[in-house]
């Protein structure tokens, strides 16, 4: 999966990109989000670079801490990710962009974490690249719980994957193909 999902390339990725980003802003005005948390593309994910600089609330990177927790610090939309222009830049022990601002925010007090995939299936599953990051942020929630949006290619999705009882399911996927809301019909859905 991770094979396919660095092969998309050239214009065709290009297309995917600028299509999930407009469905990322679309999602992100609907649900009034202000304080996320994104990623850094890695290993073929999808950039977000573009969304990050129009973003008019505040972006926090993850950081992975030595107990393998993560924290949550600020960046700079308009620079974060741009390798050569991000002031503060460290890269963590697995090549992955973090910010090296000192400012923090707790995970409770985010709107929304943004995932990126390995694989998912249509009812918030989710494969990540294993070391159970996100997971284990995500069974940290409470109260007013962030939303997690997960961030992928369409031709990343498949018709169901197993699940551990320490998996955290998705609330949100957003693809160049669709927006696909995973809640529970009693969650209140907002319109996408």
């Amino acid at each position: 999966m991770r094979a396919h999902r660095r092969a998309l390339g050239g214009f065709p990725r290009y297309l995917a990109i600028r299509r999930i980003e407009a469905r990322l802003e679309r999602l992100a005005r609907n649900l009034g989000l202000v304080e996320v948390a994104a990623y850094c593309a890695f290993d073929g994910e999808p950039e977000l670079n573009g969304w990050l600089r129009r973003h008019r609330g505040h972006i926090w990177l993850p950081r992975v801490l030595p107990d393998r927790r993560l924290a949550f610090h600020r960046t700079d939309p308009r620079t974060a990710c741009a390798r050569h222009s991000m002031p503060r830049l460290r890269t963590n022990r697995f090549g992955i962009v973090e910010s090296g601002d000192h400012r923090q925010r707790g995970l409770n007090s985010l709107d929304a974490l943004l995932i990126p995939l390995v694989g998912f299936d249509a009812r918030g599953n989710r494969l990540g690249m294993g070391a159970g990051f996100y997971d284990r942020a995500l069974a940290q929630r409470h109260g007013r719980r962030p939303l997690a949006i997960g961030v992928a290619f369409g031709c990343q999705e498949v018709l169901s994957l197993p699940t551990d009882p320490w998996d955290q399911p998705l609330d949100y996927i957003v693809t160049d193909t669709a927006i696909i809301d995973t809640r529970p019909p009693t969650a209140g859905k907002t319109p996408t």
